[in-house]
């Protein structure tokens, strides 16, 4: 009998600390959800901010690769407007000289917008560093991409949130 009451005692306490370990203070659980999407979003800004960097990096390299001559591949950047998560753009472009096979007229240089800079650095006139640099720039462009495209389904999720519950995110209402 003395035996049983034991079992009984032990079998009690094993349920209070399951319960216990289930039962987590609201303040608790609320500053820890808060800590982990500061961190998401600390992530964020720092894994943008580094993509962007690189970029700005890599279109000097490029240009400072390669001389201002005819068929030069060139990547710059645009901005579209606030609030778009893949600004700057990149764009590839080329350094045309329209007067290059007149011996007589001035030179008139433009940037013509090019779809496809792996190809058009194929060309004799572009340097081997540049080449190198255009495909790292790649590389680098699809990579932020990814990470865009991810953004931009978070971006979606919250404004799904915001929709149908507009007191979500509402600055002051925590």
């Amino acid at each position: 009998m003395h035996e049983v009451h034991h079992d009984d005692e032990s079998q009690a306490e094993n349920t209070h600390q399951r319960q216990s370990r289930r039962t987590v203070d609201r303040e608790v659980l609320a500053h820890e959800a808060e800590l982990m999407v500061g961190a998401l979003t600390a992530d964020i800004d720092a894994i943008m901010g580094e993509y962007t960097r690189q970029l700005l990096d890599i279109v000097e390299r490029i240009r400072q690769a390669q001389p201002r001559t005819h068929g030069a591949v060139l990547l710059d950047v645009s901005r579209c407007g606030y609030g778009c998560l893949g600004c700057p753009h990149p764009v590839w472009r080329k350094w045309v000289n329209r007067q290059q096979h007149s011996r007589h007229a001035p030179s008139t240089w433009h940037a013509v917008r090019i779809q496809r800079p792996g190809v058009a650095a194929r060309a004799k006139t572009v340097p081997q560093e540049a080449r190198e640099l255009i495909a790292e720039a790649l590389v680098l462009i699809e990579r932020r991409a990814r990470f865009i495209d991810h953004l931009k389904r978070i971006n979606k999720a919250i404004g799904t949130a915001r929709h149908y519950r507009p007191e979500l995110g509402q600055q002051g209402n925590n």
